[in-house]
């Protein structure tokens, strides 16, 4: 079995450049690490980065996950090989651009990009924010799955993942104490739907929702309550058609064994229990 780590980086495609970092900073308020002319990375914590901006074509995404070890990653390619899933091995540019010492990249069924990387770098410095929003780490992707079945059943039987609750056919699956890192949303397209990013509390999600509204951001969904996660959330719109989420609180998942999943019915209720509107097809309900 495939033991991740933790989820890392999110590495995004961008039209443009300049407009995306400025929202990184000024809207989200994560700190700029590195800008050269076709990339930019952020901090949100200990590690070097969570948020990677590139230009480019905007279906250019990925999602970073760590293994311990050389063994490990060896291990996951081989794994993945064996079940007809080829997981391609990084040159050194690549390596660069990603801090990392290895990796490997592989497709989902629905044909979402994955990078396993083995010892990417942490900083020693103590995060320091663009602006107070309060934001604590990377805390979880929403994933559009065409193949919901199946890229489900990848994690849960290659992988150390579990499914923590289902809404409809949507998964939320964790693979550590969290509720859900990765949210696999059924869709007629694949891609990532939503980086989200953790906050110090309540306070903060409310004090997101004001800054927002003046900012003159769209707000897709929330604020609310997950009843899945518990989790309090806003979710507003992003460059290239990217949701963001503002999270905080949340139930934790400490033995896999003994949690009970739960099936909640596709009804927008599921989606938030304050009752929140959204437009996202993934998240919106035509009946309750």
């Amino acid at each position: 079995m495939i033991e991740i780590e933790q989820l890392r980086y999110v590495r995004l495609g961008t039209r443009n450049l300049p407009a995306a970092i400025d929202f990184a900073q000024r809207i989200l308020g994560l700190q700029l690490i590195e800008k050269t002319d076709d990339q930019a990375t952020f901090r949100s914590d200990f590690r070097d980065h969570t948020l990677v901006y590139e230009a480019g074509d905007p279906a250019q995404q990925s999602i970073g996950l760590e293994l311990r070890s050389q063994a490990e990653l060896d291990g996951a390619v081989a794994t993945l090989a064996a079940h007809g899933i080829t997981a391609t091995l990084a040159d050194a540019p690549a390596l660069r651009r990603r801090k990392a010492r290895a990796m490997a990249s592989f497709r989902d069924r629905s044909g979402n990009t994955f990078e396993l990387v083995m010892r990417p770098e942490t900083s020693g410095w103590r995060y320091f924010p663009s602006r107070d929003a309060g934001v604590t780490g990377l805390a979880a992707v929403a994933l559009r799955s065409t193949a919901n079945g199946a890229d489900e059943a990848l994690w849960t039987t290659l992988f150390n993942a579990h499914v923590s609750d289902w809404v409809g056919d949507a998964a939320f699956i964790g693979f550590d104490a969290a509720h859900h890192r990765l949210a696999l949303h059924p869709s007629d397209r694949a891609g990532i739907l939503a980086v989200e990013y953790a906050v110090e509390g309540l306070n903060q999600v409310m004090q997101a929702m004001y800054f927002l509204q003046s900012a003159q951001v769209k707000i897709m969904h929330g604020p609310g309550r997950r009843p899945t996660s518990e989790q309090i959330f806003l979710t507003f719109a992003g460059p290239d058609d990217m949701l963001f989420s503002y999270v905080a609180e949340g139930t934790t998942v400490t033995d896999k064994t003994a949690h009970r999943r739960r099936q909640f019915p596709r009804k927008r209720r599921s989606f938030c229990a304050w009752g929140s509107e959204s437009t996202v097809p993934e998240f919106s309900v035509s009946e309750d």
